[in-house]
């Protein structure tokens, strides 16, 4: 905090990357670390290539922990929990960081290869108790190291939700299937986009928050985020030791027509943890004018269409990991998809907690265990969410056996 207690907020800009970590870093008052057990936690979801936007550029990972082990003797943890069906290593080797993992001062973790830690959330809405991981008590301090990135189901994903990689294994598809219809109806009188997954995600606000942050714009992700979206390079850093007033800046230079309405999980702990701080006029930025910074870029889609004639997408209340499966099962295999369906008789998929029975076509091809209890209706892929590989060969299956 300065002297008028906003919290403070340091924003760099560089081609280098590096150079822009370290003058954000130095702007900003980080406490004495050493002889604590410190976690960098990148946003490291999935095995894909660097400098996409959808996983932390390894650059400004490696650049945070040379900086920190030149000031503090500490022990340094770094690791994540993927989506499921992802290895955690492989993620994180594929991303670009082989060479970090391996400092001798750096030790990697999966957060999943320990038995949970069941956490209760007394003044939770919808969440009452959540597994956490099984360091979760060996963690003294925590650095969040998300990429600048938008959201279909969230609006964006930035520092404080890159804290659900905290949750352990396959708890985190709970908060996607969590509902609360009276509390929901209640809430939406003042947040009229909001949804039970952004109550779940500021629910844990109460026992799980970073105490430092660094958002990775260095790619940032616009469009159909968190990971069928496009890369845009903005060369950009932000780090404060608030994440609310991190996350507020992040969506000011990104979208600044915006409000925290539209990232309802931010509102609700805006009023619950941080009342004093609802927008920009509440934070002190470094420096104090960043207009300069500022870069919009495309926000997520309102509704979630396929540009397919011969693809018929039926989607009600999916979670990100099936609709993102979904959107790369089609854009990677459109020549295969054209070859065998028309508009006439199109693909039918399905995906998501909210279907019904009336919503189903006898050949749907049902995406994901969310739809498990309508497996009788259509031709059910199971899966949490089922990989790209399995889904085509189960439609290369169906197909010959209609030819037959």
């Amino acid at each position: 905090m300065n002297g008028n207690n906003k919290p403070i907020v340091s924003v760099n800009r560089n081609k280098d990357i590096s150079k822009a970590v370290h003058a954000a870093l130095d702007k900003i008052e980080i406490p004495n670390l050493s002889g604590k057990t410190v976690l960098l936690k990148p946003n490291v979801g999935r095995e894909v290539d660097p400098n996409l936007g959808i996983n932390t550029n390894p650059e400004v990972v490696d650049t945070i922990f040379n900086y920190l082990k030149d000031r503090f003797e500490a022990k340094y943890l770094i690791g994540d929990s993927p989506i499921i069906n992802t290895d955690t290593f492989k993620a994180f080797e594929q991303s670009g960081y082989k060479n970090l993992l391996k400092n001798d001062d750096l030790q990697f973790i999966d957060l999943d290869d320990r038995s949970p830690v069941n956490i209760e959330i007394p003044n939770g809405k919808v969440l009452k108790n959540i597994r956490l991981t099984g360091y979760w008590h060996e963690i003294d301090y925590t650095v969040s190291i998300p990429v600048l990135k938008m959201h279909m189901h969230c609006g964006a994903s930035l520092s404080f939700k890159n804290m659900k990689g905290l949750i352990y294994k396959r708890d985190k598809t709970t908060l996607h299937h969590l509902q609360a219809p009276e509390i929901l109806e209640e809430l939406k009188k003042t947040i009229g986009k909001i949804k039970e997954l952004d109550i779940a995600i500021a629910d844990l606000g109460s026992v799980i928050r970073p105490d430092l942050v660094i958002i990775d714009a260095s790619y940032a992700h616009e469009g159909m985020g968190p990971s069928s979206g496009n890369a845009v390079k903005l060369d950009t850093v932000i780090a404060s030791t608030n994440f609310l007033a991190a996350d507020i800046v992040a969506l000011a230079i990104s979208q600044p027509k915006w409000s925290l309405e539209d990232v309802p999980h931010l509102k609700l702990l805006s009023e619950s943890i941080f009342p004093s701080i609802k927008s920009l006029n509440d934070i002190k930025t470094i420096p104090d004018d960043i207009n300069e910074f500022i870069r919009p870029i495309e926000s997520p889609p309102k509704s979630i269409t396929i540009k397919y004639e011969n693809v018929n997408l039926i989607d009600i209340d999916s979670c990100s990991a099936c609709l993102s499966t979904v959107f790369n099962l089609l854009k990677n295999n459109k020549e295969f998809i054209d070859k065998h369906y028309t508009p006439e008789k199109p693909l039918n998929l399905a995906i998501g907690k909210g279907i019904t029975e009336s919503d189903l076509y006898s050949d749907t091809f049902l995406i994901g265990n969310c739809i498990s209890n309508h497996k009788e209706n259509g031709i059910f892929i199971h899966g949490c969410a089922p990989v790209e590989s399995t889904i085509l060969k189960i439609i290369k299956e169906r197909l010959t056996l209609s030819t037959k």
